[in-house]
This record gives structure tokens, C-alpha cells and sequence, in this order.
């Protein structure tokens, strides 16, 4: 029954530790991961957002550095091309050295203001393209000024559109008009790769690819309409679903074309690769320290659990303890009533026969045949008398209610009457006493019958440990603490070692029923603690038992 309430405690200790501890822990720490998690998506997409803004910036300032070239040289081209006689010359001179600096350059065309064409130079493809002011009205004009037309394909099959605007200063009206090569004007963007999935490409207003791209196709094709009518948007990331891809795209306007729009876009899996990487290292080591965590809050609750147990160890050896303190304070209570009832007929009894002594000594009882007997008689009465007493006065100093005898006590001595008083029994169970009496011990102030009865009391014990027979050492010797210490070793079977703490409590004992109390050991115990001194045991099991007394030099009695 007590087994199982302990193992209900335990339950409960477990439920509430784990309730309190594991629990709040668990949480908590589920908290701050998720925290940690989401601050680190957050801080990742910031600055993959940066990163495909400053590509899309990069990117555009490049186009429009081209466009700006352009117009710079048109700008150019007017003053040099005031002498008519020279216009070819002039023409195939800027040619080929703006040809150096812009390899998409096709050609150059001045044409009247009829549309006629007065000078060529490089490879130009016009086309049913007349380039006066009235057909290009209704064009693209750049900020600067350029007039820049739509993408076509040109009767040598390859795409191209041009850049024109009047020369300066002119009084001619003539226009000046630069075919460009759109795929080597698109090689300005598609050569560059960003990792494995990200690209640059430029699209106009509908959705049309005016550069080449891998996922969309080449110059001419139709993007996703997702992508065609999102409005470019300066720092905004738009994030859009492209056949099963999740597509990031940066989408800016180019100032040298209003009609173009530069998109710079990557797929969302390579972006999130070393998040991937991240989340991973960042799980391991949050698992670990759950982990960590959760083995310190078992830790913690087999110490709480093992300090509970020693706790209620303690507590159920002290009840025991106190329990067998009750029973020994019971019998030495009973001891002390015996005592008291036996004490006054053996006094009345040594009285009588005394008086009997007394009057045995008489002239009228000189003469009698048995004077001699009743003489003998009456000192064997007194004699008995008297080791009653002193049986009796024993009784009452155990039980504290008497002070005691306390005088010298030569300690070799002692040994050496109870050994000689134990011997022939001893001998009679094949049993040896040897003495180790160191001489010149000092005197000690102690009850000599309370010695005495201790003596016995561990011969005894030490005889019945050896019913095969064996041999018992008493020895005597100097403590280092001004005192004296007396040992008593058997060479009996010895304690066990789960026995040891126990030997001293009463009642306690290993022989069979109707073999002894078990109190021989624990009014040892209770007689040193009268006069002061300590007992301690060790044990060979097997090999037998020593026990050792160590005794002031003045009896005094120790606080329980």
C-alpha cells in the first residue's frame, strides 16, 4: 500500500514537472523559433529585394547610356554635314567611328525633308520607312528629343528599329536616322546572367519582347500577360506565377524610351536557396536545443524525483527510528517498575538476614549441630541479596532514574574479570577470548557496572555470530582523542552490508524467533550514550566483525 502511494507520487511529480516545466519550455522556445524564423524570411526578403533593385538599376542605366550615346551623336552630326559637296564622306567618317563605341549600329541615312535619301552610310534597312517629320509624328519621342520607332523585321530577316531626330541648326530641314540592329542591341542585356534563373530583358507597353529572353523568347514574342499589364513601379517587387514557377520581377520604366520597360526577374526557388540553407542550420541547432533543453528538464526532475525518494527515506527511517526509541523507552520503563516493586523485598530480605546473622551469633545458638549451615545459608542469602541490588540498581540506571555509581575505573582490569568470567563458556562453544591490554592506560571516571554490562553485551553478541566456534580478540589502546578505546573482533560470518545501519535500533536482530530480542546491541548503544561515549561497527562479511568504543576520560552524558 505505501509502495503504491509513492509510485502515485511519483506519477504526480512527473505530470506537474512536465506540466510547469516542459510545457512553459516547449512554448516558449516555439515562440522564439517561429520569431526567429519569420525575422530571418523578413531580413532575407529585404535584401533579395535589394539586390534585384540595384540589378534593375544597373541594368537600366545601361540602356539609357546607349540611348543618350545615340542622341549625342545625332546631335554631333549637324555641323559636320553643312558642306553638301562632302555629305558621303563626312557620313562614312561618323560611321565608322561611332561603329567602335555601338556595335549595334547598322547604318546611317540623311534624308530631305521628303523623304528622300541624300547620303547613306554602313548598312542601313529602312524598309517602306520614309523618315520625314510626318511620318514620324506620330513616333515614339524620347525626352531628348529622339524620335525611336518599333521594332520590325527587315527585308534580310533580321529585326531592327531606328533612332531619328532633324540635324541641328539646319536650314535644310534634312532628318537624320540611325538603323540599330536589335538583336546586337539585345546582346547589351541577354549576355548578362544572374545565377542559374535570372535574366534582364526590356518589353514595351503590350507585352512585346524588344530584347531576347530564356524563359519568354526572342525579340518580337508576347511575355505572360501577368507580367504585360504590371505597371512599372520603382523599389516594388512583383511576384507572379509563370507555369508553375513563382517568378520575382523588378519592372522599371526607361527614360530614354518611355515606351520600353527594363525587367529584371529570378526565380523565387534559387532566391531562397540559402534561406533553405539557413532554415535548416537554424532548425538543427533550435532542435538541438530543444533537445538540450528538454534532457536538463528530465535531469531536473530525476534529481527532484531521487531528492523526494531520499527525503521520504529519511523520513520513514525516522519514524522508524522514533517508533523503536518508544518501544526501548517502554521497556526501559517497565525495567524501572520491575526494579522498584523487586527492590523493596530484597531489602526487607537482606535485613532479615542480617538480623539472622546477628542473632546466630548469640551464646544459645553457639552450640547448635547445624549453627555452621544456617550460617553458610544465610551468607549465599546475603550474597544473592546483594547482586540483586545491584541487578536492580542496573535496571533503574538504564532507565535515568538513578545517577549511577560513578568512580574509578582501571579499564585493563574490567576487561580482564569479564573475560575470565566469559571464558568458560566461551570455551564451552569452542570458542578462544584473547586479551591486547596496552599498559599504562589511564584511570577513568565511569560506572563500572554500566561498562561491564556493554562488555557482556558485545561478547555475547560476538559469540553468537560464531556458533561454529572461532575466536574473539578484546583489545584495549590510547585514543587520540584523551580518551581510551576498547575493541571487540570476531572472526564470525559478519554483518551485510544492508544490515549495517540498523545493528543499533531495538529490536532488531537476524537470529530465529525464541533466539534472542535484539536489544543486546541497542542497550549498548543506550549505555554509552549515558556516559559519553561512541560506538562504531565494521564488518568483513564472511571474515567477522569489529566493533569499537571509544570512552572520555569523565563520564558525561551525550545530548540524543
Amino acid at each position: 500500500m505505501l509502495d503504491a502511494g509513492r509510485s502515485s507520487q511519483s506519477r504526480s511529480l512527473r505530470y506537474t514537472v512536465a506540466m510547469y516545466l516542459l510545457l512553459p519550455t516547449f512554448f516558449i522556445f516555439i515562440c522564439i523559433f517561429s520569431y526567429a524564423l519569420q525575422t530571418l524570411e523578413t531580413h532575407f526578403r529585404t535584401l533579395r529585394e535589394a539586390e534585384i533593385h540595384t540589378l534593375a538599376n544597373t541594368y537600366r542605366e545601361r540602356v539609357e547610356r546607349e540611348l543618350h550615346a545615340a542622341a549625342q551623336a545625332l546631335q554631333a552630326l549637324g555641323p559636320s554635314l553643312k558642306n553638301k559637296a562632302n555629305i558621303e564622306a563626312e557620313l562614312a567618317d561618323a560611321y565608322e567611328t561611332w561603329h567602335k563605341d555601338m556595335a549595334w549600329l547598322k547604318g546611317i541615312v540623311i534624308t530631305a525633308q521628303d523623304g528622300e535619301q541624300l547620303a547613306v552610310a554602313g548598312h542601313p534597312d529602312l524598309g517602306d520607312l520614309k523618315p520625314t517629320l510626318s511620318d514620324l509624328s506620330g513616333r515614339t519621342r524620347t525626352p531628348s528629343g529622339l524620335i525611336i520607332t518599333k521594332i520590325r523585321t527587315g527585308s534580310d530577316g533580321l529585326t531592327n528599329f531606328q533612332i531619328a531626330a532633324p540635324l541641328r541648326n539646319d536650314a535644310h530641314g534634312r532628318l537624320a536616322c540611325l538603323s540599330v540592329n536589335a538583336v546586337l542591341f539585345s546582346a547589351l542585356l541577354d549576355k548578362e546572367r544572374i545565377g542559374r534563373t535570372g535574366e534582364v530583358f526590356l518589353i514595351n507597353k503590350t507585352g512585346i519582347l524588344q530584347t531576347r529572353s530564356v524563359l519568354h523568347g526572342g525579340i518580337l514574342d508576347s511575355v505572360d500577360p501577368d507580367l504585360a499589364v504590371t505597371a512599372p513601379r520603382k523599389d516594388v517587387i512583383s511576384k507572379r506565377e509563370w507555369r508553375g514557377t513563382r517568378l520575382w520581377s523588378s519592372i522599371l520604366s526607361v527614360a530614354g524610351n518611355p515606351d520600353w520597360r527594363l525587367v529584371v526577374q529570378r526565380d523565387e526557388r534559387e532566391l531562397r536557396e540559402p534561406l533553405n540553407v539557413q532554415t535548416v542550420r537554424f532548425l538543427f541547432f533550435g532542435v538541438l536545443g530543444l533537445a538540450i533543453l528538454i534532457a536538463a528538464a528530465l535531469f531536473t526532475t530525476k534529481k527532484i524525483l531521487a531528492w523526494q525518494e531520499n527525503m521520504e527515506q529519511e523520513r520513514v527511517r525516522l519514524a522508524d527510528h522514533h517508533m523503536q526509541v518508544r518501544k526501548l523507552d517502554a521497556i526501559s520503563q517497565l525495567g524501572v517498575g520491575i526494579a522498584h516493586e523487586v527492590n523493596n523485598p530484597l531489602a526487607i530480605i537482606g535485613e532479615e538476614a542480617g538480623w539472622m546473622q546477628d542473632v546466630l551469633k548469640r551464646e544459645s545458638f553457639k552450640d547448635h549441630p547445624d549453627a555452621g549451615e544456617l550460617r553458610d545459608a544465610l551468607r549465599q542469602i546475603v550474597t544473592q541479596t546483594a547482586r540483586s541490588r545491584e541487578i536492580t540498581h542496573k535496571l533503574l540506571s538504564f532507565g535515568g532514574k538513578t545517577d549511577g555509581t560513578i568512580r574509578d575505573v582501571q579499564l585493563n582490569i574490567l576487561v580482564f574479570d569479564v573475560a575470565t568470567l566469559r571464558r568458560r563458556e566461551a570455551s564451552q562453544k569452542n570458542i578462544e577470548i584473547h586479551e591486547k591490554l596496552e599498559p599504562g592506560l589511564p584511570v577513568i571516571l565511569s560506572e563500572p557496572a554500566l561498562l561491564r554490562q556493554l562488555l557482556i553485551n558485545l561478547i555475547n553478541n560476538a559469540m553468537d555470530a560464531m556458533p561454529e566456534g572461532g575466536s574473539i580478540t578484546i583489545s584495549t589502546k590510547r585514543d587520540d582523542d584523551d580518551g581510551v578505546c576498547l575493541q571487540v573482533e570476531d572472526t564470525g560470518f559478519g554483518i551485510p552490508e544492508e544490515n549495517m545501519h540498523k545493528i543499533f535500533d531495538p529490536f532488531f536482530t537476524t537470529k530465529a524467533p525464541g533466539k534472542g530480542a535484539g536489544l543486546g546491541l541497542s542497550i549498548s548503544h543506550g549505555i554509552l550514550q549515558r556516559i559519553g561515549g561512541q560506538v562504531f561497527a565494521t564488518s568483513r562479511p564472511g571474515r567477522g566483525a569489529t566493533f569499537t568504543v571509544r570512552l572520555p576520560l569523565e563520564a558525561r552524558a551525550m545530548s540524543s
